[in-house]
């Protein structure tokens, strides 16, 4: 155990009391990669993104289903217990789920704990860090006779988001030291070896291919929802009370003993992250802490180096700018790693381009998309938080010319219609047809919240940037000057948010239909420490109302409930989903820039208050992790990832950074 409190994710049989509920409580596990192992405390398959290990084959992109599931039957006193589930198309099998008597979190290892006679066969999965591997170690405890082990190892090899028909191809497998050797002839590269291998087994090839997996969870979400898998064949192990056998599914072959090697690798580790986040004697921080490291992994650099970046969400987003920025003060910050922080916004600089930052990074032969304003912003938000937190102000020395670039070519005008308007300094984002901030929800062509015009968060971050200019360029012997003029210009207009009861701020000005007063989350941005943009009195009203028409216990509402439009459910197809994400949907990243107001206003412990319902959550769902959106109406269903980092940084984050040194 790494925290020294009792673990805070440990559930017992009454956690699952059907297979269909036990089916629906997840698990996750990752590699810094963007690889991961993705499953369910029951072992059935729920969704296309199910699987013992994908594997990021041009990291962090090209995730790849390798292995879909290892299926583990224990033999003992001639009777058979099989420690899995299947949902077919015809129905759910879980005939050993009765003797499943324990599910917990110890660190980020996964800990199952099975009833086989008079012993418990404990069961403890992770991923390898830094590899495409996912390790088992399983340990017979109590009991005076061994146990007869078969692991039944599931394969393929698709894209992640892809399914595929029976035989779709045919896998050449052979067998090799301690297991077998499959090799997907028709692929290249890492993934097209897979290695299958437990310590002192005998291996039995297979091939056989298994049809009618049901998804039940891609059904509700409008897609296919028939998988097929192959059967690789069968590893055959013994195991005597008080003894451990390892087991790892990887795309290299591994040595005996690396199972246990990677669990053990994996506590280590994880105890030196709570360490360092000061998180020994909190679990739910301990846990947090844990959650955050799922997200940071490495990132090719344009000049052919690495760097470092942060997964906005799994298992379907691969990592994206404006998601990264938001999530680092959380992930990085809190958690000390400032090193990691520095590697991030170094990485992200280097891909700046007119004024622009990706918005999400291309997998191969993708077009480049940069349709963000917002990120480029939140590159000189994140960057001083970074230098205030840390001391280190070489970032600052570093990341200075980028954002001067960004200064410059927003104030001439770039792509999209960004642009500084003269008349009042305030930043412009104009694109029809494109979704420029984070509220980017689009189906077809239509964009479903253009916010065309002045966005108010965009305006706040704008004058966040000119902040940062005026706080480095004297230290760096540069001219503040531009930066001074261009904030007292913005700053100025900025009352032209303040509606007339002087209680709400315009989500957007001067858009194609002018002023859009929709109470909306956004103006919560304009109340921050490092820069005034609006009397205090009216802060203290603006986040009063937005607390009372858009709180919930899982984030902030992005509509207020009685406006036109607002939808209270998400859920449904793809079309009915993006209908309701911005326009209702509650998003827990929100009680982050929430909680930055309400320090600034001086109550710090109202930020305590709504990060208390998620400590159940992370008991539900994908256990550990915070989900990305939930229902706007009450009782709040999550959806959309279950792991998003962004939600996760919005718990962890208490404020560091958030004032200069100097203040």
């Amino acid at each position: 155990m790494v925290a020294n409190a009792k673990p805070l994710i440990d559930l017992a049989p009454s956690a699952w009391p059907t297979a269909q509920i036990a089916a629906q409580l997840e698990w996750l596990s990752t590699n810094a990669l963007g690889g991961y192992a993705f499953g369910t405390v029951s072992g059935a398959l729920q969704r296309r993104w199910h699987g013992f290990l994908i594997a990021a084959t041009d990291p962090p992109a090209g995730r790849t289903m390798l292995v879909s599931k290892v299926e583990i039957t224990a033999i003992a006193n001639d009777e058979r217990v099989q420690m899995s589930a299947n949902q077919w198309t015809n129905g759910m099998q879980a005939p050993g789920l009765a003797c499943l008597g324990r599910v917990w979190l110890d660190g980020s290892i996964i800990v199952r704990e099975w009833k086989i006679g008079a012993s418990i066969l404990e069961e403890r999965m992770s991923m390898a860090r830094g590899r495409n591997a996912t390790a088992i170690t399983l340990t017979l405890q109590g009991g005076t006779h061994a146990v007869d082990l078969e692991l039944k190892c599931m394969v393929n090899h698709r894209p992640h988001d892809q399914l595929v028909k029976p035989n779709a191809f045919t896998p050449r497998i052979q067998t090799c030291e301690r297991g077998l050797h499959v090799c997907i002839d028709h692929a290249s590269g890492e993934g097209k070896d897979i290695f299958l291998q437990a310590d002192g087994a005998t291996a039995q090839p297979d091939g056989e291919w298994y049809a009618d997996y049901f998804l039940p969870v891609e059904q509700a979400c409008g897609y296919d929802c028939v998988d097929a898998h192959c059967c690789a064949g069968i590893l055959k192990i013994t195991i005597q009370p008080g003894e451990s056998r390892g087991f790892t599914a990887s795309t290299c072959s591994e040595r005996a003993g690396e199972g246990a090697r990677v669990i053990a690798a994996t506590a280590a580790r994880d105890q030196s992250l709570i360490t360092l986040a000061k998180a020994q004697d909190n679990a739910f921080r301990a846990r947090l802490v844990l959650a955050a490291d799922q997200f940071i992994v490495e990132r090719p650099l344009p000049n052919g180096a690495r760097g470092t970046s942060i997964i906005a969400g799994y298992p379907w987003f691969a990592d994206w700018g404006r998601d990264a920025l938001i999530s680092l003060p959380g992930l990085c910050l809190e958690t000390g790693r400032f090193e990691e922080a520095a590697s991030i916004l170094r990485s992200l600089a280097r891909f700046e381009k007119d004024g622009l930052l990706p918005n999400r990074f291309p997998s191969p032969g993708e077009p480049w998309l940069d349709n963000s304003v917002d990120a480029p912003l939140l590159l000189a938000h994140a960057a001083r938080r970074t230098v205030n937190a840390s001391g280190d102000f070489t970032l600052a020395r570093d990341l200075f010319p980028t954002l001067v670039k960004i200064f410059n070519a927003f104030t001439k005008g770039t792509r999209h219609g960004i642009r500084v308007d003269p008349a009042d300094g305030l930043l412009v984002a104009t694109d029809p047809g494109t979704q420029l901030t984070w509220m980017d929800a689009k189906v077809g062509a239509a964009v479903i919240t253009p916010r065309m015009g002045k966005p108010v968060e965009i305006n706040a971050l704008w004058c966040g940037l000119l902040t940062t200019l005026i706080e480095w360029a004297p230290q760096l012997k540069q001219d503040a000057s531009p930066f001074v003029a261009a904030l007292a210009k913005a700053q100025k207009s900025f009352a032209r948010y303040i509606n007339a009861n002087q209680e709400q701020l315009a989500d957007t000005l001067d858009s194609p239909q002018g002023v859009d007063h929709s109470q909306r989350p956004n103006q919560i941005f304009a109340v921050q420490p490092w820069v005034r943009l609006i009397p205090n009195e009216v802060a203290q009203k603006i986040v009063a109302r937005v607390e009372k028409d858009l709180l919930t216990p899982y984030g902030l509402r992005t509509l207020e409930k009685n406006s036109p439009g607002y939808i209270g459910r998400y859920g449904g197809n793809v079309q009915t989903r993006d209908q309701a994400y911005h326009n209702g949907t509650a998003w827990p990243w929100l009680i982050g820039p929430l909680g930055c107001a309400l320090r600034t206003l001086g109550n710090p412990g109202r930020v305590a208050e709504m990060k208390q319902p998620f400590q159940e959550h992370l008991r539900r769902g994908c256990l550990g992790q915070i989900c990305e959106v939930a229902d706007g109406d009450l009782p709040q269903n999550t959806g959309g990832c279950v792991a998003q980092a962004w939600s996760v940084a919005a718990l962890l984050d208490q404020g560091i950074g958030e004032n200069s040194p100097s203040t």
